[in-house]
């Protein structure tokens, strides 16, 4: 049976919002007709675990006709079921009946595993297509009181309209902690001021069927600037029409400021639209947004794990997807391929001025329980640019610096962070036991292994 490539044209394959994505998809054509194979199959491969049918069908053309790889028919079969289950009817046809039939036992079991793994009803199940964020068995958790952030200081002569979003953890104490920029601009003062109101607000925690949990919440907080609008931030001038455009980068800050402020003249439902489609297209603050939002609903809709965008984000250069990925390769015993590619991924995401990665990447080389991950010099590289850094009022930042002090012998300085530590989270109201105990730690010249940010199971 013949069976062509498909072509840049065809790439749309009649899809809506969950069926195509288009990173590197003229790439992989292009590199396919240069006879580049491997380099072509690998970037198919990455768009057909997205669901992108148009790249299942083209990695069965190439496994029938051993290109990139060694032939294999039931690999071929598999992946033009994959493609017609996920929308490519034109280009399958009916074409695969007949050759299916023809497959051998082994072939025929290769060919299910690739459907079991791409067809779309598995895609669908791991929140890959048309992924759901809803968690209907929990009540979210809700602000309470938040402090009036102030206008930063530096910024007042321009006074522009600001807005910072934000995702923190809201622990069943009602208290916020672990705060992550998501979305800054103008991206100087403000997520400092940001950080510290919702650090020092209060919440009604999540419930899951009357239980209160803790919660990852997102949230936004406006700064009004001279016009009000904040349509005429410097930002979002240039972000709307290229969103509307198709930017994929244009996309995720329009789909994600819109999300939380109408006032940019964007639905909601359009705003989620762009949200997802910039993560089709391959960009890494989408697709670690998706993959966020599928792993908070996980709970409630499982096997959906966000694996899969979470993955595709790290390898697509999002700092916090590599941070966020490494912690959970370090769960439990990992093997050893385990730890060298947490080990690859902090490497990697150590160099990233992101607050929240910082914080997560010393924590991880300083103090981690898997000793081969341990590093204590970088991890006291990336401990003195969190010092140097804006955001000051975070506990848990403090104590990240302690453990990287610790982690190279320097207890004095160690004990000393700790301290600032333990004092900031007791006038935030948090539990502080466990913070004292790494406190003893130090004071008495020991360094301290385990999850650095571990609380106790209630507060106050």
């Amino acid at each position: 049976m013949a069976v062509r490539i498909v072509c840049a044209a065809l790439a749309v394959c009649g899809l809506g919002l969950h069926g195509v994505a288009r990173a590197d998809f003229s790439k992989a054509l292009k590199d396919y007709n240069a006879g580049q194979y491997e380099s072509a199959h690998a970037q198919f491969l990455a768009l057909a675990e997205l669901g992108d049918c148009p790249s299942q069908f083209n990695l069965g053309a190439m496994a029938l006709k051993g290109q990139g790889v060694p032939k294999d028919r039931g690999a071929g079969v598999g992946w033009l079921q994959a493609a017609l289950s996920n929308g490519c009817r034109e280009q399958v046809g009916d074409r695969v009946p007949a050759l299916a039939a023809t497959l051998t036992p082994e072939e025929s079991r290769a060919a299910a595993a690739i459907m079991a793994r791409y067809g779309h009803d598995a895609l669908q199940s791991q929140g890959v297509l048309s992924p759901t964020f809803e968690c209907r068995d929990l009540m979210p958790a809700a602000v309470l009181d938040t402090p009036t952030p102030e206008y930063p200081k530096a910024q007042r002569n321009g006074h522009a309209d600001a807005i910072v979003i934000t995702a923190f953890t809201i622990g069943v104490d009602g208290l916020a902690r672990d705060p992550e920029i998501l979305l800054a601009t103008p991206a100087t003062g403000f997520p400092a001021a940001a950080v510290e109101a919702w650090l020092n607000s209060r919440f009604a925690p999540a419930q899951r069927h009357g239980v209160v949990v803790e919660s990852r919440l997102q949230a936004k907080l406006r700064f009004m600037g001279a016009t009000g609008s904040l349509a005429n931030a410097t930002l979002f001038k240039t972000a709307l029409p290229a969103a509307q455009n198709g930017d994929p980068a244009a996309q995720y800050t329009v789909g994600l400021a819109a999300n939380f402020d109408p006032s940019l003249g964007v639905t909601q439902a359009r705003s989620g639209q762009l949200l997802i489609s910039s993560a089709r297209a391959g960009n890494p603050d989408g697709q670690y947004w998706v993959a966020s939002q599928v792993r908070a609903a996980g709970g409630c809709q499982p096997p959906a794990s966000g694996t899969t965008w979470l993955r595709h984000a790290a390898e697509s250069g999002s700092p916090s997807a590599q941070v966020v990925l490494a912690q959970e390769l370090l769960k439990g015993a990992p093997s050893a391929a385990q730890v060298s590619e947490a080990r690859a991924l902090l490497a990697s995401a150590g160099n990233s001025d992101s607050y929240y990665v910082q914080k997560h990447a010393v924590a991880l080389l300083a103090a981690s329980p898997v000793a081969e991950v341990n590093d204590p010099a970088a991890a006291l590289r990336i401990a003195n640019k969190l010092l140097a850094g804006e955001i000051q009022s975070d506990p848990q930042m403090f104590e990240a610096v302690a453990a990287a002090y610790a982690a190279n012998k320097d207890f004095d300085l160690a004990s000393a962070k700790q301290d600032i530590a333990v004092k900031k989270a007791r006038t935030l109201g948090w539990n502080t036991r466990l913070m004292k105990e790494r406190l003893s730690a130090y004071e008495q010249g020991h360094p301290w292994s385990g999850d650095l940010f571990a609380l106790p199971p209630l507060s106050l």
